[in-house]
């Protein structure tokens, strides 16, 4: 009887990332590829920002686990969570560095496979020199031509970046591809003040489902949570008084550039259509990301 329980359990959790199958003679679907995240967390720099990243941190790990189906062994945070009450002859955690981030990488291009899933996260502070955006870490600074480089030979079928740092927006461009979600804080322009989007991204996920799916259909997709973030870092703005020093871009068609504001595709002017054929859609940014679903359970 306990296998049998059991043997039921792992079908239904198979079965929810996918559509059902239909008819007595469908062919079984094939089970969803391994889960993978990375979550970055660069130097704070003073003790306020420290226990800021530490608990946003903990918000998107947990949700990753808890919510989102990742598995805990497969969410990689660096550096690691500190533990709650360390005992003072601990070693204290190393801090990220840019070494720890290609290594990672490097390893993951090996693991990942054609139907897997990778999310990066960065969290921290980043800046533009003019010429090159950087992700502050301890050490030497990676570049955003680093972060293109290294994640160049990642080839799962799934990839979703969210870089939520200053100056996030330069680091598009290199790491665009067709197949990739990137989504930025700011736009690749001068924003390059402590960004609100870590937070608002730590705040939607706790909301219900109900309050995030736009198109009523029962499931997340990365664009319907996109979007909520973004409408999150403006109230944030406006219940402030401030004007807005950052808008975030996301971008999935793979020409490098991305849009804040995600409109659905629009159809192409040709009144020469042939009979019983659709006419063409004009790609444009959050098509992938909204038939890409966040793995809820």
């Amino acid at each position: 009887m306990r296998q049998l329980v059991c043997a039921c359990l792992m079908a239904g959790a198979i079965s929810s990332d996918r559509p059902e199958s239909t008819g007595a003679n469908a062919a079984p679907d094939k089970a969803p590829g391994q889960r993978w995240a990375v979550i970055l967390v660069g130097i704070p720099g003073d003790d306020a920002h420290a226990a800021l990243f530490r608990k946003t941190a903990d918000a998107w790990q947990k949700w990753l686990i808890e919510s989102a189906q990742f598995p805990a062994g497969q969410v990689l945070r660096y550096p690691a969570a500190p533990a709650e009450k360390q005992a003072a002859k601990d070693p204290p955690t190393p801090p990220l560095t840019a070494d720890t981030i290609r290594t990672t990488f490097a390893d993951l291009s090996t693991k990942l496979g054609p139907d897997d899933t990778l999310w990066v996260f960065t969290l921290g502070h980043g800046n533009y020199d003019g010429k090159h955006a950087w992700f502050h870490v301890a050490g030497r600074d990676p570049s955003h031509e680093d972060f293109g480089r290294w994640l160049s030979e990642v080839r799962c079928r799934k990839q979703v970046i969210w870089l939520t740092h200053a100056n996030s927006g330069w680091f598009v461009k290199p790491l665009s591809k067709p197949g990739r979600i990137v989504i930025a804080a700011t736009a690749a322009d001068d924003e390059s003040n402590e960004t609100e989007f870590p937070q608002a991204l730590a705040t939607v996920i706790g909301r219900p489902l109900k309050t995030l799916d736009a198109d009523l259909d029962g499931r997340l997709s990365v664009a319907e949570l996109f979007s909520a973030v973004v409408q999150e870092v403006a109230n944030r703005f406006k219940n402030d008084k401030r004007l807005p020093t950052e808008h975030a871009q996301l971008d999935d068609d793979g020409d490098g550039k991305g849009s804040e504001d995600l409109m659905p595709p629009t159809k192409t002017e040709n009144t020469a259509i042939a009979p019983n054929t659709q006419p063409e859609t004009v790609p444009r940014d959050g098509d992938l990301a909204r038939k890409t679903l966040v793995p809820l359970k």
